[in-house]
C-alpha cells in the first residue's frame, strides 16, 4: 500500500458559494446574483448550507451536486477501481487530452504533408463527411429518411499518421485507430524555445528526451487550486519533428562481375544469371530531435480530445511535437516485469504480510511463504501473456490470464453528494482494505475543499456506514 496515491487535478473554486448559490435560486423568483448584490464569504456560505441543507435530517442535497472534484488516483489494485466506479461517480480512464485547435501531421503518398486540427478530425470521425446528404428511403442499416453525414472512418483510417519508431528515432507511418472526446478538461500551453506550441492537459504524455514522462511530472509542475502556475520545477526537452538525415546509396553487389563477364565474352543476356536491379534511393529521412520547454501557461477549461493509434507505435505528432495516444490496453508493463525492467509489486498489488478477517468471519495470517509463492505466480502469468502476444493474440485476449489485481491508474471526478455518498459506502469498517485506504487518501483533499460541508459530515456520518440519499 506504500504506493498509493491521490492526488487533486482540478475542482471547482469558491464551491460553498457555488452550492450557496444554488440553493437560494431554487427558491427565488428573481436572480439571486443581482438582489444580493455581494455574496457572503465562503466560509460564511459552507455555514448557512450546514444549517439550511443538513441539519436535522433535512436531506435537500441537490445543490451539492453542482461544485466537481477531479482527482487523478494510482497504484490501486483492479478490484478497487471496480468497486469505485459504480458509485455514483464519474470515472474515465487515464484522462490524457489535447486542446482541440492542436493539428496532427499526416504525410501524402508524394511525402507533402497534411495538418489536421484534432477537433475536426473528431467532427469527422464521429459525425461523417461535413457535405450533408439527403436520404429519401429508410437506409441499409434502418437508418430513417433525412438529412445525413455519410460515415467516412475507413478513410480516415487509411490516412498516413506521422508517428515515431522509438527504437530508431526515425519518423514512419501509422494509422488512426479511434478518435475520441474527453470533455472538458483544464488545459495548459507549453512553449518550445523554437516556438512550438502544444495545449494539452497534465496528465499526458510526453516523448521527452528521458522517454515518456507525464507534461505535470516532466516539468515539476506546480500549481494552485485555480489551475494557475506556480512554479515550474524541473527542466524538460520534448521530442520534436524530425530533422533530415541522409541515407547513403549502397553499392550495386554485382557491378564489378558484370563488367568482367561481358568484356570477356559479350552477348545478349537470355536469363538474368548474374543480373539484379538497379537500388532504389531510399530517399529522406527524418529523425526526431530534442527542443527545451521554456514556459508553461494555464488556459482554462477547454474541451480535449485524443487519438487511439493502431500498430506497434501508439503515438502521434501534435504541432510538431511527439506526444503519446490515448491510453489503450497494451501490456507493456506486464512485457516489462519478465523482460525484467519493472519489479512484480510494481505492477502487481499484493497484500502486505499480517494477519486479516472479512465481513463472513474468516479470519487468516498472510505469510511470507504464501506471499512469495502468489509473487511466483504473478510472474508466471506474466510470462504466459508474453507468450501469447507472441503468438499473435490480441492484447484484449491475453489479458485474461493476467491476476485481477494488476495495478490501476485512473481518473475520478465526484461532486460533493456523490464523494460523501462514495465516503459512506466505502470507509465503513467492513468495507474492502484497499477501498478504505483510497476513502482516507481523498478525505482531506474534501476538507480543504468544503471544510464546513466535511465538519458536518465529520461528526454525524463518517464511517457510520450510512447512506446518503
Amino acid at each position: 500500500m506504500d504506493r498509493f496515491t491521490v492526488e487533486v487535478i482540478s475542482q471547482t473554486p469558491n464551491p460553498q458559494q457555488t452550492m450557496y448559490a444554488a440553493m437560494h435560486q431554487d427558491y427565488a423568483e428573481g436572480f439571486v446574483a443581482h438582489e444580493r448584490g455581494q455574496w457572503p464569504s465562503e466560509q460564511r456560505c459552507g455555514e448557512i448550507l450546514v444549517t439550511s441543507l443538513l441539519k436535522g435530517g433535512r436531506g435537500h442535497y441537490g445543490p451539492l451536486e453542482h461544485p466537481q472534484m477531479v482527482l487523478n488516483i494510482g497504484w490501486f489494485p483492479h478490484s478497487t477501481m471496480q468497486q469505485i466506479r459504480t458509485h455514483r461517480v464519474g470515472v474515465s480512464f487515464d484522462v490524457q487530452c489535447l486542446a482541440g485547435d492542436t493539428e496532427v501531421t499526416f504525410v501524402h503518398a508524394s511525402g507533402s504533408l497534411r495538418k489536421t486540427k484534432i477537433a475536426e478530425l473528431y467532427d469527422l470521425w464521429a459525425n461523417g463527411e461535413k457535405a450533408s446528404r439527403e436520404r429519401k428511403i429508410r437506409g441499409r442499416k434502418g437508418e430513417l429518411p433525412g438529412t445525413y453525414r455519410r460515415d467516412c472512418k475507413t478513410r480516415l483510417k487509411k490516412m498516413r499518421l506521422r508517428v515515431l519508431n522509438e527504437d530508431t528515432g526515425m519518423f514512419e507511418i501509422g494509422h488512426l485507430q479511434d478518435v475520441m472526446c474527453s470533455g472538458l478538461q483544464p488545459v495548459y500551453r507549453l512553449t518550445l524555445a523554437d516556438g512550438k506550441t502544444l495545449d494539452c492537459t497534465t496528465n499526458h504524455r510526453l516523448y521527452t528526451s528521458q522517454g515518456w514522462q507525464r507534461m505535470g511530472d516532466a516539468l515539476g509542475l506546480v500549481a494552485d487550486a485555480d489551475n494557475q502556475v506556480l512554479a515550474v520545477t524541473k527542466n524538460c526537452e520534448l521530442m520534436t519533428n524530425g530533422v533530415v538525415v541522409c541515407q547513403p546509396c549502397h553499392e550495386h553487389i554485382h557491378h564489378n562481375h558484370l563488367e568482367a563477364e561481358f568484356a570477356a565474352n559479350f552477348q545478349p543476356i537470355l536469363e538474368p544469371k548474374f543480373w539484379a536491379p538497379k537500388p532504389t534511393s531510399p530517399g529522406r529521412k527524418l529523425k526526431t530531435h530534442p527542443v527545451q520547454v521554456v514556459s508553461v501557461e494555464y488556459l482554462g477549461m477547454q474541451t480535449t480530445y485524443d487519438l487511439e493509434v493502431a500498430g506497434p507505435w501508439h503515438n502521434f505528432v501534435a504541432n510538431g511535437v511527439v506526444v503519446h495516444n490515448s491510453f489503450r490496453y497494451t501490456g507493456q508493463r506486464i512485457l516489462d516485469v519478465v523482460d525484467g525492467k519493472r519489479e512484480v509489486e510494481e505492477v502487481f498489488y499484493l497484500r502486505p504480510l499480517g494477519f486479516y478477517s472479512d465481513r463472513q468471519g474468516k479470519k487468516y495470517e498472510y505469510t511470507a511463504e504464501a506471499r512469495q509463492q502468489d509473487l511466483d505466480w504473478c510472474l508466471e502469468a506474466s510470462r504466459r501473456y508474453k507468450n501469447r502476444i507472441e503468438q499473435g493474440f490480441a492484447e484484449e485476449h491475453a489479458r485474461g490470464l493476467i491476476p485481477f489485481d494488476i495495478r490501476q491508474h485512473w481518473v475520478m471526478s465526484a461532486n460533493v453528494r456523490s464523494l460523501m455518498h462514495l465516503l459512506d459506502l466505502r470507509w465503513k469498517a467492513d468495507a474492502q482494505l484497499e477501498a478504505q485506504k483510497m476513502c482516507e487518501a481523498i478525505w482531506p483533499h474534501f476538507q480543504a475543499w468544503v471544510p464546513a460541508i466535511a465538519a458536518w459530515y465529520e461528526e454525524n456520518r463518517l464511517k457510520k456506514a450510512k447512506l446518503a440519499p
